[in-house]
Formats: structure tokens, C-alpha cells, sequence
């Protein structure tokens, strides 16, 4: 018998699936669609059952199993790999969440590392994202261009029946120690390491060289000279001054510490700046520049 093409009408739109039946595979074995829609659930199973057998308790995917909110819970389960590939793109994961009201979740998810034990899955290791306590920056002060976060990291220890902060990271910042059940405990770091339990070595953030000049506008001489500043605010000395015949473009070496730098022109801040990269470079444009 030779090959048949038999076309299915899968929804009343203009989606269309071929399938392919031959002789040797009486049933279905290709199935080409535009649009797949799915309302309850999709399995991937060499077997054609969504969980392997005698885990059933655990929910450990035979292959692949998608729900839908049909029963109140969504969720995808993948056995063994997750495998991302992409070209000429970088991996970019996100956890998106908010409240059923439209309002802003102040902790949009987490990973969390799991041992079957006593009938259900247990936390060993979470690492969350969260935003920042109210306390540090309003509510009213979060925009499209500042909305701060940070990590935070938890174990579960001997003894304990709820997770204990062990370091919390963000904006420049961490704090690292032992304590802290849930979210609280582990003071939100002020400094740039805040070691709670043990002994600190703190490494200052050095001055700059002075900066060189690459080009200035022959309007009149002017000295040069930056700070460093790290991201608790802290400010190192000034670097040596450099003479420019104008308003100059300079250029520098970034600090190891430091988040951002302040231009000196003849003794007095005209910038503030945040460059990324190992090389800074920066064109003064006049009395007042705040860039």
C-alpha cells in the first residue's frame, strides 16, 4: 500500500495536522501542526504514563508532564536533563510573579534543592530573589529605571525545622554568617562584607592614579585628580592631579572595590560617575557638567 496523507481539522480555526500512515505504522507516527493548543495535559512518555511507576507519591515525570490550571495547580515536570541551547544569544531565565490583585510580589521566586523524606519533598538549599525591605527604599520610590533586589541564600541545618539565612547579596553588599530563620535574623549588610560570627579582614579601597589626559579644548588650564567610592558610600583619597590646557577628556583604570568614581576639576566635584568596564572615559563639557 503506498503512503497516505490524512488531513485532520484539529480546531475550528485554520490549524491543520498531517499524519502520516504507512504500512508499516498504521497508527499516527509524524504530526505537523501551526498551533497546538492543550487545555489540561500534555505527556511525553515512552510509556503514555505521566509518572514513573512505584513514584507515583514523589511525581517523578516518566519523561515529560505538563498541567494546566484545570485542577487549581500548574506545573512542568522533566525527567533527568534540562538541556538550553542557543546561538548568538545568552541564557536568559526569569521568574515573574505578582499578586492575584496586580500588586507587586516582593519576592518573585526561588530554586530550591530537595530530598524525598518523611512522605514529602524537603528544602536542603534555597537560593531566592527578593527586592528590597520598604524600610530601605519605599514603595513609592520604585520605578522602571530603580528596582532594587537582592539574593539571598539558605540551608536547612540539624536541629532546625525552617531555613537559616547563611548570606544575604546585593547592591555591592553582603552580609555572611550563621542565623536567621526564614528572612530574618541575618542583619541586611550596610558595609560591603559584614561577617557576623567570625573575623572580618577588610581590604580599603585604594586611590586611583591620576587620570590621563587624551584631549582637552585649549580653553584654559585645569587639574584633574579622582576619587574612588565604594558602594557603602566609603570614599578613598584623591588620585594625584593631572594638568589639562581645557576642559579635558579623561581616561583611568578602574579601582578593585570601587563602584564609582567623583572627578576632582581644580579641587572641586563636577561628576559622579558609574562606567562600566576595566578602561573609564569621561569628557568634561563644563562649569556645572553632571554626568
Amino acid at each position: 500500500m503506498k503512503d497516505h496523507l490524512l488531513t485532520i481539522v484539529l480546531t475550528m480555526t485554520t490549524t491543520i495536522a498531517l499524519v502520516k500512515l504507512t504500512d508499516e505504522h498504521p497508527s499516527p507516527r509524524e504530526l505537523e501542526v501551526d498551533r497546538l493548543i492543550v487545555r489540561k495535559e500534555l505527556i511525553v512518555s515512552d510509556t503514555g504514563e505521566k509518572w514513573e511507576a512505584g513514584y507515583e507519591a514523589q511525581e517523578i515525570p516518566r519523561g515529560l508532564y505538563a498541567r494546566t490550571l484545570s485542577d487549581g495547580v500548574a506545573g512542568l515536570w522533566v525527567r533527568s536533563r534540562i538541556i538550553k541551547c542557543e546561538l548568538d544569544d545568552p541564557f536568559d531565565d526569569r521568574f515573574h510573579a505578582l499578586e492575584r490583585n496586580g500588586q507587586l510580589r516582593g519576592v518573585p521566586g526561588h530554586i530550591s534543592w530537595n530530598a524525598w523524606l518523611d512522605g514529602a519533598w524537603r528544602q536542603m538549599a534555597i537560593v531566592q530573589g527578593e527586592g528590597l525591605d520598604p524600610s530601605e527604599v519605599p514603595p513609592e520610590r520604585w520605578n522602571g529605571s530603580t528596582h532594587p533586589g537582592r539574593l539571598r541564600f539558605q540551608s536547612f541545618r540539624p536541629g532546625h525545622d525552617e531555613p537559616l539565612t547563611d548570606a544575604v547579596l546585593g547592591q555591592g553588599m553582603m552580609s555572611l554568617g550563621g542565623g536567621g530563620y526564614g528572612g530574618g535574623g541575618l542583619p541586611f549588610p550596610d558595609e560591603v562584607l559584614q561577617l557576623w560570627g567570625g573575623q572580618l579582614r577588610e581590604t580599603p579601597v585604594t586611590a586611583p592614579e591620576a587620570p590621563r589626559v587624551v584631549s582637552d579644548d585649549g580653553s584654559g588650564p585645569h587639574r584633574y585628580a579622582l576619587l574612588a567610592v565604594g558602594p557603602q558610600g566609603r570614599r578613598s583619597e584623591a588620585s594625584p592631579s593631572t594638568t589639562a590646557a581645557g576642559l579635558a577628556t579623561l581616561a583611568w583604570d578602574s579601582v578593585a572595590g570601587a563602584d564609582s568614581y567623583v572627578v576632582l576639576r581644580d579641587d572641586r566635584p563636577v561628576a559622579t560617575l558609574r562606567i562600566e568596564g576595566s578602561q573609564k572615559q569621561w569628557t568634561d563639557r563644563g562649569p556645572n557638567d553632571s554626568q
